[in-house]
């Protein structure tokens, strides 16, 4: 099974016997087998078929559509996960403060953990006195954790670990071209900010279809505050995973030039055939700098390469995909939302 992604602009999938075929101005870009396709992620101004939506609803094929800049718009669902009595264990027990601050706990433990180790990774062969202190101040921010007693405390911890941790990530990069000051979005403005704002919303992504999956629902969480329209379960869940699904990525495609300044162009500069037309002109010109589309293609290959790579996954003792380790997470919490087992953070190696 696979994941189609839809990021030629002004193209259309249509649905031709058992294919699913992408085509624009009437010329063949490509297809795939129908039965094998998984997910279809849809960027920017691109058109389906009723014959095609159709399929997509009969078969249950999760169908996203994100803006062409990344920002999600929603989904096409045939149906909504049946579990009722599921969704109604989260709602009581999410309910519970004291264990609401138990799993917060664990994402944010999670992500810092992981962002040390990524960091520690990276420091081999460096040695660079910023990252060493960077990677000792999230251990101990990690170790602090245990001791918050609130929500807010935790946030502003994950928030502290958060500025250590970019503050460093200059240092990560070995190229002349393409430089990072610190962490911006809202949007993103340089290279590695579009990279990053990028690669966290096909993340999202991901967990949100596993938590479709599971049954749970998708807006309500406990480390983030709920607001209307914020899938705060997602963001969570997203936590842990931040590091080595997407800043790994960004570090690898930029440090092997596979993405170059070349990549991206300024506003002034932009060429039509990467305009959005579903983005009016006004939202179009917030964006100070963008990726073309190769640019874009490339970095969602290398993105779901590393969602194919097979690591350890100690909870089982097998060798998964971070894909399928995705997944597993999300088990783990209907486990502890079914009953009490302890939901414990994806550890990277």
């Amino acid at each position: 099974m696979s994941i189609l992604y839809l990021t030629d602009q002004g193209a259309t999938l249509t649905k031709k016997g058992n294919r699913l075929v992408i085509e624009k101005k009437g010329n063949l870009v490509h297809w795939v087998h129908a039965f094998k396709v998984e997910q279809v992620v849809v960027m920017g101004q691109v058109q389906l078929s009723p014959g095609a939506i159709a399929f997509l609803l009969q078969e249950g094929i999760d169908t996203v559509f994100l803006s062409y800049y990344g920002k999600y718009r929603g989904r096409l669902i045939s149906e909504f996960g049946k579990n009722i009595e599921l969704r109604r264990r989260q709602f009581q027990k999410l309910d519970d403060p004291g264990i609401r601050l138990a799993l917060a706990r664990s994402y944010v433990k999670g992500k810092l953990n992981n962002c040390r180790i990524f960091l520690r990774r990276q420091n081999q062969g460096l040695n660079q006195a910023d990252l060493t202190n960077t990677i000792h101040q999230l251990r101990r921010l990690a170790n602090q954790a245990d001791a918050c007693d609130s929500i807010e405390s935790l946030m502003g911890m994950e928030g502290a670990g958060a500025a250590s941790y970019f503050g460093c990530f200059q240092h990560l990069f070995r190229v002349d071209d393409i430089t990072f000051s610190g962490r911006n979005r809202r949007p993103p403005q340089d290279p590695v900010n579009v990279l990053l704002s990028l690669g966290y919303t096909l993340l999202a992504n991901v967990v949100q279809t596993q938590v479709h999956v599971a049954g749970l629902d998708p807006y309500l969480g406990c480390l983030h505050s709920v607001e209307y329209g914020r899938p705060s379960l997602v963001l969570d869940l997203m936590e842990e995973f931040r590091p080595v699904l997407v800043d790994a990525v960004v570090v690898q495609v930029v440090n092997k030039r596979i993405i170059r300044s070349t990549d991206f162009y300024r506003p002034e500069d932009r060429e039509p055939a990467a305009f959005d037309f579903a983005e009016t002109e006004s939202r179009r010109e917030n964006y100070p700098i963008l990726l073309v589309h190769t640019g874009m293609k490339k970095f969602i290959t290398h993105f779901e390469a590393r969602l194919q790579q097979k690591v350890l996954y100690l909870p089982s003792g097998r060798r998964l995909t971070y894909r399928q380790i995705c997944l597993e997470q999300v088990r783990a919490l209907v486990r502890f939302l079914n009953d009490g087992s302890a939901y414990l953070p994806f550890s990277y190696r």
